[in-house]
């Protein structure tokens, strides 16, 4: 009973709290009026940034920054994902150092800053080197504002004090949401442990990254959830489909289901090539799914940790 209580909670009680929002509305009602772009893909509430993003996100992590194509067809790639009715799009300084970055501020930023959600991350602990790098990513996503800024991968106690502290980056965080050079801000983690719960805590944040999917072998399903939904925290779904681990009983498409069934805003997906584009629109199109379809994939999965082995998030 306890693996399905936060989907029943969330579905049961979607009209009184503060998930409300984040499910999808009637397909193609929440798009900017008179934007031609915003005519396929649903859109869901970030949370308290009360944003409206696409429910699939457009990764910018390895499997993108591994895709090797030529200028034209990154630039026919970006354009794709915008006419399909991507907005949220995801970046960090430290993917592909530097490439994903630089690769939107030549095809991304230039044509659509003004349409888009546009997060990036530091893996900076202090305050001095938050302030240094956001510097080097305005300048490469060429903008002078990020949607959202995320201190990425807090997997450790240490990381949180370091951030926490006199000299902590998480000071630098709030001058920079203050100032206006963040329009709001978060943080990415991987597993549900001392370091994740202490970050939640201490953190006042706008958004969080997390990993997602039918495995639930986080623990943030039944974790952070409820409790995000609590302080109307926006979350990102990271690694739903286990970075391709989990692909074998159950299809990719099903996996993205599985994510979308939740009450998340983005499912992040690493978008190496024109098919995953649009395989997970069509996904994004469709209705949410029951929590027995949910179960059923859950089941078909059969995840065992001890056979199927997730890379970078087991920690």
């Amino acid at each position: 009973m306890k693996k399905n209580f936060t989907r029943r909670k969330f579905l049961q009680t979607a009209a009184i709290t503060a998930t409300t929002a984040m499910l999808p509305s009637v397909k193609g009602s929440d798009f900017p009026e008179g934007n031609k772009f915003y005519e396929i893909l649903p859109k869901r509430r970030l949370g308290r940034t009360n944003k409206m993003v696409s429910c699939i996100g457009f990764g910018g992590g390895s499997r993108y920054c591994n895709w090797i194509a030529d200028e034209n067809m990154l630039q026919k790639h970006i354009d794709h994902a915008i006419k399909l009715g991507i907005t949220y799009f995801d970046s960090a300084r430290s993917y592909g150092n530097g490439l994903a970055e630089e690769r939107y501020g030549k095809f991304l930023t230039p044509k659509y800053r003004d349409q888009i959600f546009l997060n990036s991350k530091t893996m900076e602990r202090t305050y001095d080197g938050v302030m240094k790098e956001i510097e080097i990513s305005l300048k490469t996503l060429r903008t002078d504002y990020l949607d959202l800024y995320c201190m990425h991968a807090i997997d450790s106690i240490k990381d949180a004090e370091i951030l926490l502290g006199p000299s902590g980056g998480y000071k630098a965080f709030l001058k920079l949401k203050n100032e206006g050079v963040v329009k709001n801000i978060g943080f990415s983690f991987h597993k549900w442990n001392d370091a994740s719960r202490k970050s939640f805590e201490e953190f006042d944040v706008d958004a969080i990254l997390c990993v997602i999917n039918a495995s639930r072998y986080n623990g943030n399903e039944d974790g952070l959830l409820p409790l995000a939904a609590k302080r109307d925290i926006g979350i990102i779904a990271i690694k739903i489909m286990g970075q391709n681990a989990l692909i074998g009983n159950v299809s990719g498409d099903d996996l993205l289901r599985y994510g979308l069934s939740l009450p998340i805003s983005v499912a992040n997906v690493g978008m190496d090539g024109f098919a995953p584009l649009e395989s997970c629109v069509e996904v994004g199109k469709e209705n949410i799914i029951s929590e027995k379809e949910a179960r059923e994939i859950e089941l078909r999965l059969n995840f065992d940790p001890k056979v199927t082995k997730l890379p970078y998030f087991t920690g």
